[in-house]
């Protein structure tokens, strides 16, 4: 989520200021209280600091605290929300909303998936010596796993059938195996995965979480990628660049994310990944850009 609102701050331009701030229990549940209730810590801020002309915040958790500063600045800060925030639209001056879920209004902006906080063209400027040393094969393989969801909580035996997928793939390509885990990553799936690539592949690696920070940079040694379908973030990030995307599926898949991922195989971005890995004509997904022009136009930015 964080990396969302800096990847809006970003294609505005903006020279923005990212503050951590976790809102009390009451303001995450029950939003609607920010009309009533400011923080004490926000204040303290807005006393402090420079007022902002901008706010941007995402998620559920954080429509409280959006509502509470325009309720104080009002007129003086535009508000902008990144995805659904599940109450009424009218608490924000614009939204930002994956089309897949469906959410209309005439302060909404549709978005194809989420928004991403990097470039390629940043990925090629990293000079990390230390990433090249990583590479050990002429093909590499990335494999991002994510895990349980409040809609979906992948079994033991899908990772073990990940796992056996992606052991088909990366022979077939004499290739070389990066693994990175979530926070979201159940302790047994990794275990299961490291388990099993042990046992039938020489070269491979997960990255440990002292190691998290070489996403994106990693992404420059990288010649195929998978991702698991849990994630539309991931999904989103790796689609903006032109490397081959596959995306392995788990059984119970969320509906709107499936949408999501079969409208990405329309149009060429990603393929359905069931243990061969190959080259395609990728075309590249464009929301960021896209969706710089919608919020300038709506807002009459130059």
């Amino acid at each position: 989520m964080e990396n969302q609102s800096i990847a809006l701050a970003k294609i505005l331009n903006a020279n923005f200021r990212l503050i951590h701030y976790n809102p009390p229990y009451f303001l995450k549940k029950i939003p609607i209280l920010g009309k009533f209730y400011f923080p004490y810590y926000l204040r303290q801020k807005l006393d402090t600091d420079i007022l902002p002309s901008i706010i941007i915040t995402t998620g559920r958790r954080m429509a409280g605290t959006s509502i509470a500063l325009k309720s104080i600045l009002k007129n003086n800060v535009k508000t902008i929300h990144i995805q659904n925030p599940k109450l009424s639209l009218n608490h924000f001056d614009l939204l930002l909303i994956p089309e897949h879920d469906g959410i209309k209004g005439k302060n909404v902006i549709q978005t194809k998936g989420a928004l991403c906080f990097f470039e390629e063209k940043d990925i090629k400027k990293v000079k990390e010596p230390n990433l090249y040393k990583i590479k050990t094969k002429k093909n590499t393989v990335l494999l991002m796993v994510g895990g349980n969801s409040k809609k979906q909580k992948p079994q033991n035996s899908e990772y073990f059938n990940l796992s056996s997928k992606v052991i088909k793939g990366v022979k077939n390509l004499n290739a070389q195996l990066i693994v990175t885990v979530s926070r979201r990553t159940p302790n047994k799936a990794i275990k299961i995965l490291q388990s099993t690539f042990s046992k039938h592949l020489s070269d491979f690696k997960i990255l440990s979480s002292d190691e998290d920070n070489l996403y994106p940079k990693i992404l420059e040694i990288i010649d195929y990628t998978i991702v698991t379908s849990d994630s539309v973030n991931m999904i989103s990030e790796l689609s903006t660049l032109s490397k081959p995307l596959f995306i392995s599926r788990f059984s119970k898949e969320n509906r709107k994310i499936s949408i999501f991922i079969s409208n990405l195989k329309e149009l060429n971005i990603v393929q359905d990944y069931e243990g061969n890995l190959f080259k395609f004509e990728k075309s590249k997904l464009q929301t960021n850009k896209i969706t710089a022009l919608q919020v300038n136009k709506f807002f009459g930015f130059k």
